[in-house]
């Protein structure tokens, strides 16, 4: 394994207080680093493929990748001798379940997160902010030129790969939110080849794109430890064996995604641990993140109501609506925002907290009253509810879960 200077890992991530964390946190904070100039071979090696072409002659078209991903129904449904050697050998590796891997853990952690998913599905703005933080996240973005564009689009197409990705059962090998997942992996890929020969990325200056620590941070602290955390502000409490049937099933999707297993939590406790090394760091987001964090804010959402009425007249309408809640709902997704980012970060961000953040507390009561009503068996089994929390979210995402091929690869990127 590459070893990195305290420098060198800071200079990357803008860390500024790396050699302090790196004292406290040795073993995780070299991992950490090391990860920063490592990129996912195996679907590297595919995009290389891609542009090389089969066997030097023949141009494998990135339909042939989809392709491929599109027809794994199941492994055994595979004919990896017509495909090309890296794609077969990306194929098998992802088809491989590993030992620690317990497919009735990781249903019954989606079921418990579907247990109030509308309130986890909105976090995902949050997670977004927290990866704004990081350089490195936000520098791929300004290099491929998408700081402002697409922002409605870049947050529903995620939506949907959550919804995916933790809807029980659909991360099974083969079901749609494990292909979906394979496919944002592939696409991490490209950009980062595009980035590398083509626009002329600095890996010794800026560590490799979309690298394996930010991969870590993203799967354990941004969608599962911060989600969680936020959860429990608002009064949303997880049981012991739901936390880490939770943790299993984000420990599953970042192991699809192509996050090195030793980098991913293996246990509730485990990704506590990381999640606090990770807020350790003292980050200095780079300018853009401003941008980014400011596009969210005005485009990075929609007030739409569905109306049985002609598309027409619905659009006009909601559009109408969305003109006029604008303005408040931009303001109260801000200063809310600032209750789980750090003053300096959210400074830098250019969040700005106002008495609006308390809402939060003014909700508590709400959430606790339901999960007191849900005890008891007033809204029927936690997997009816499960249910239909998922169907509520997934309508809004404008999604069909009975029907997953029509929306396989729609709008995920």
């Amino acid at each position: 394994m590459e070893t990195m200077s305290a420098d060198h890992a800071a200079a990357i991530t803008g860390a500024r207080n790396w050699h302090a964390v790196a004292n406290d946190h040795p073993e995780r904070a070299a991992r950490m680093a090391a990860g920063l100039m490592q990129g996912d071979p195996l679907a590297d090696a595919v995009v290389d493929e891609f542009f090389a072409g089969r066997d030097g002659t023949d141009p494998m078209s990135w339909g042939d990748v989809m392709a491929a991903l599109e027809s794994l129904d199941t492994p055994s449904g595979r004919l990896s001798d017509t495909e090309p050697p890296a794609l077969a050998a990306f194929l098998d590796a992802a088809s491989v379940l590993p030992t620690w891997y317990d497919p009735a853990l990781a249903r019954a952690g989606a079921m418990a997160w579907w247990r109030f998913g509308s309130l986890q599905s909105s976090t995902l703005y949050q997670s977004l902010i927290y990866g704004y933080q990081a350089r490195g996240f936000t520098r791929p973005l300004s290099e491929t030129g998408r700081l402002t564009e697409g922002t409605w689009d870049r947050v529903q197409s995620t939506a949907r790969w959550v919804a995916l990705a933790t809807a029980p059962g659909c991360m099974d090998v083969g079901q749609p939110g494990w292909v979906q997942t394979l496919r944002i992996r592939l696409v991490h890929a490209m950009v980062r080849h595009h980035l590398i020969h083509r626009q002329g990325w600095d890996t010794a200056q800026w560590g490799v794109p979309i690298n394996q620590t930010y991969g870590q941070f993203t799967i354990t602290a941004g969608f599962l430890a911060l989600p969680l955390r936020i959860g429990h502000d608002f009064g949303l409490r997880y049981s012991a064996a739901e936390r880490e049937a939770i943790t299993h099933m984000w420990r599953w999707i970042g192991h699809v995604m192509g996050v090195d297993d030793d980098l991913l939590p293996r246990s509730f406790s485990d990704a506590e641990e990381i999640d606090v090394v990770a807020r350790a760091f003292r980050m200095e987001p780079d300018p853009d993140a401003r941008t980014l964090v400011t596009a969210l804010l005005d485009d990075g959402y929609r007030t739409e109501f569905p109306l049985p009425l002609p598309p027409v007249v619905a659009n006009a309408i909601n559009g109408a609506v969305h003109t006029v809640t604008r303005p408040v709902l931009r303001t109260l997704f801000e200063s809310v925002s600032t209750r789980w980012v750090d003053d300096d970060v959210a400074a830098a961000l250019g969040l700005r907290a106002t008495p609006l953040h308390n809402v939060v507390v003014l909700a508590r009561p709400l959430v606790r009253s339901r999960e007191v009503l849900r005890a008891i068996g007033v809204f029927g089994s936690d997997t009816r509810i499960a249910q239909r929390e998922l169907r509520l979210v997934t309508t809004q995402l404008g999604m069909d879960l009975a029907n997953p091929d029509a929306d396989r690869y729609r709008g995920v990127a």
